[in-house]
């Protein structure tokens, strides 16, 4: 495909929006900016190419990205947040509505919509529309996977000094050992005390003072 003033004149819109624009293939451009929402800038982009087939990449600074491919009445996007799986969607809508139709920027379903199932997955029908721009790999040009990085997993380690809860639920639930019994207590001897002078009497019962 080459360039047309159609898409010349796209460029130079794009430019104007200090967008910066590439041409890496012919018939499709490369959009890099501030926005949050590149499906949407992509979309935009066809519309306002007209009606010649086109096929444009929007790159975020977040480094977020959308690939419209535009040749009607298909229209094919494919968008990637992040290190999220991409989503495809392939619509053939009619003569009536442009590919920036609100419920297109909207990213909503529609009754134009080739379902897949799974949801969201490509299509035979899809990738010939890709290949129509000679587009084989949906990233766009230079655009490297985000690096997902896997929590680390803290290492538990099993005290084994009990907390204070701990050991009071472990001496709970620990049975007691029965007391022991008392020892009998022995009685003290009664000693026999003589009324006259108050002497112990000996075992022979006679007091030794006074007989």
């Amino acid at each position: 495909m080459e360039t047309t003033p159609e898409l010349a004149r796209l460029v130079d819109q794009l430019q104007a929006e200090e967008y910066t624009v590439t041409e890496p293939l012919p018939g499709v451009i490369h959009v890099k900016g501030r926005f949050s929402n590149p499906e949407r800038i992509a979309l935009r982009a066809a519309a306002d190419a007209g009606d010649i087939a086109v096929a444009v990449w929007a790159t975020s600074h977040h480094d977020d990205w959308a690939l419209v491919c535009w040749n009607r009445p298909d229209l094919v996007t494919i968008t990637q947040k992040g290190a999220a799986p991409q989503r495809w969607r392939h619509r053939r809508i009619p003569d009536t509505l442009r590919p920036d139709a609100q419920t297109f920027l909207e990213g909503a379903s529609s009754p134009f919509d080739i379902v897949t199932r799974p949801k969201h997955q490509p299509t035979d029908a899809a990738r010939e529309i890709l290949g129509q721009f000679e587009i084989t790999d949906p990233p766009p040009p230079g655009w490297v996977p985000p690096v997902v990085e896997v929590p680390e997993i803290p290492v538990v380690r099993e005290s084994r000094v009990p907390t204070a809860p701990a050991e009071k639920a472990r001496r709970a639930a620990t049975p007691r050992a029965p007391k022991a019994p008392a020892k009998p207590v022995k009685a003290e001897p009664v000693v026999a005390v003589c009324p006259t002078c108050f002497m112990a009497i000996p075992a022979t019962g006679i007091c030794d003072n006074c007989g």
